[in-house]
């Protein structure tokens, strides 16, 4: 699998982020707009429709909902500060700019989608993308919404309970343009796979179009969504409206016919390639909810004073759990985030249909996803009663993160998929010969990633021989630990790449040794570290969480945040006074 590098941007802050910084400074403008702020006041409902409100102010301050979907890096940054300063629109940028507008955009022509891109691109609609089923869930190869051809167009049907959409951001009652997955079934009564249509779901009052059954699903207190159920009852589909990719046609008959065999393998991959850009997107703002979490977290320890006896009141950054914790995420962070940014970089202009591409990125969220939800909690859990409150951001990011993890699919199924595809292509290559490596040696680390990622996919052959339900099972956990073996040893390349700047060294070093300290048991019984290896590692890791420390403040500042950008209250000097105005403020509003 070929791996685009990360270019040299040549300013650590340039390294974290990606894009044009204009664009990110302009975007933390338009998300700071007080009028749009989350009031404890506010029901869920208001709360809703405040997100609403904010995305079309959104929409209205950059432009063309088309040109930021098919942008990449403008699309990641508007994901990124979204996660940062506007968590509640996190589950409607989603819908609209990615997976509605994108697949508009790119899977059919300029002529059919300008009735309906016309609308998004003024957020007069509002997109969103209608896949998962109650059966089915994210399993969508297997969905069973219908879409039949009646002549002139195409009819859809929920055919059974089972086939309802589940759940989808729906239920506040504004104008939608609704990217729809079905099964077509051709005049024939062939089964011809899932294919997309576009429809309107609700009018321009927000009422459901004929032929629509819409429900709103209970309050669920992870983050701020109006889910609803959807079926459909002889819903019509105009003829120009099905995203074919001109991968197909379908005659006056209905009868569909691949425009070769390559076509036919690619349909299916071409209408759910908007998915592959939104997995990224949306691990690409969890890894900036990790570094907006350890940032305010980090600032705060920095600050807190923490009287242990009458004569010791050190501050909460120096008390080891709370420093090692924090500065072993950071580390981690910053290497996914890294990591991230090539994935980003190789994706612009990629076949997203390409299996490579798609493994890649399936990749990316299970490495990604997961740490920044465990990062974001050690943040909220490190800083204590602190943490429970959104008005210091941390908790509310959780919610980020679970939606993430649940929005795109399950991580550890992607991961366990992509690991087995990694197994298949690195079948044919041997580890090296077994020896005790020298973990302060950082060529030794790479050699040592290397061979873990090259054994573990040997270990796995044995499962991958037949297709077996039992072996197809057994694969798994060989298939999750090579997906994380896999991007280990590519982040911490990444890391090497970049060393020259002080505080990406201390951070590979932090990366690297703490990995070992991970799988310390793997590389003993693989013979790869002894005990005195894994003895000296642990001193390695003290020394080099220290020169990290030392190098905090530089990393912390280029994550281009700052305090008056994220108004925590717990970032103040002041932290009485800071709440009192925070409440005072809350009171008048």
């Amino acid at each position: 699998m070929v791996m685009q590098m990360l270019r040299d941007s040549g300013s650590l802050a340039g390294l974290i982020r990606h894009g044009d910084r204009e664009f990110h400074q302009q975007l933390q403008r338009i998300l700071r707009n007080p009028d749009f702020a989350v009031t404890e006041r506010q029901s869920q409902e208001q709360r809703r429709q405040n997100a609403y409100d904010q995305l079309r102010d959104l929409v209205k301050r950059i432009g063309s909902t088309r040109a930021v979907a098919t942008d990449l890096p403008e699309l990641f940054a508007v994901f990124d500060w979204s996660a940062v300063l506007a968590t509640d629109l996190i589950p409607l940028i989603s819908g609209h700019y990615n997976l509605a507008s994108g697949s508009l955009a790119t899977l059919t022509d300029a002529d059919s989608a300008a009735p309906y891109l016309q609308d998004l691109d003024d957020a007069s609609s509002i997109g969103v993308m209608l896949l998962t089923e109650y059966g089915c869930g994210s399993n969508i190869g297997f969905m069973q919404t219908t879409a039949r051809w009646d002549g002139d167009g195409f009819v859809l049907d929920t055919p059974n309970p089972r086939a309802r959409k589940f759940m989808p951001s729906v239920g506040i009652p504004v104008a939608r343009v609704c990217v729809i997955g079905a099964r077509f079934i051709d005049a024939a009564g062939v089964d011809q796979g899932v294919h997309l249509f576009t429809a309107r779901l609700r009018d321009a009052n927000g009422e459901p179009c004929a032929g629509v059954r819409i429900t709103q699903l209970d309050h669920q207190p992870l983050v701020i969504m109006d889910n609803s159920v959807i079926s459909f009852e002889g819903l019509r589909v105009e003829r120009s409206a099905w995203l074919s990719n001109d991968l197909a046609t379908i005659d006056e008959r209905g009868v569909l016919t691949w425009r070769d065999e390559n076509s036919r393998r690619r349909g299916f991959s071409s209408a759910i390639s908007q998915l592959t850009v939104g997995r990224l997107a949306l691990s690409s703002c969890l890894n900036a909810a990790a570094r907006a979490a350890l940032y305010i977290a980090l600032r705060y320890a920095a600050k807190r004073v923490v009287p242990l006896t009458p004569a010791d009141s050190p501050l909460m950054v120096d008390i080891p759990h709370v420093r090692d914790t924090l500065l072993t995420d950071l580390a981690g962070t910053v290497a996914r985030t890294v990591y991230g940014n090539a994935i980003k970089t190789s994706l612009a202009g990629s076949d997203l249909t390409d299996r490579d591409t798609v493994v890649s990125v399936m990749l990316a969220k299970h490495f990604i996803q997961l740490h920044a939800l465990e990062t974001v909690t050690h943040c909220r859990i490190k800083m204590g009663a602190q943490g429970m409150f959104s008005a210091n951001r941390v908790a509310d990011y959780l919610g980020v993160c679970h939606a993430a993890i649940t929005g795109e699919g399950d991580c550890h199924v992607l991961g366990s998929v992509a690991g087995r595809v990694l197994a298949r292509q690195l079948a044919g290559t041997l580890p090296p010969e077994v020896r005790v490596h020298d973990p302060a040696d950082p060529d030794d680390r790479l050699r040592l990633l290397g061979a873990r990622t090259l054994t573990i996919a040997q270990e796995a052959q044995r499962h991958l021989a037949t297709p077996a339900l039992a072996d197809r099972l057994a694969v798994i956990p060989d298939a999750l630990d090579l997906a994380e073996a896999y991007c280990t040893e590519a982040a911490l390349r990444l890391l090497d790449e970049q060393a020259g700047h002080p505080e990406i060294a201390a951070v590979r070093d932090v990366f690297a040794l703490h990995h070992l300290l991970e799988q310390a048991t793997w590389y003993l019984t693989h013979g790869l570290l002894d005990i005195a290896a894994i003895e000296a590692t642990k001193q390695q890791l003290r020394h080099a969480i220290d020169r990290l420390a030392d190098n905090l403040s530089a990393v912390l500042d280029a994550f281009e945040l700052d305090d008056e950008i994220l108004g925590a209250p717990v970032l103040s000097d002041d932290l009485p006074t800071a709440w009192d105005s925070r409440c005072e403020s809350s009171q008048r509003h």
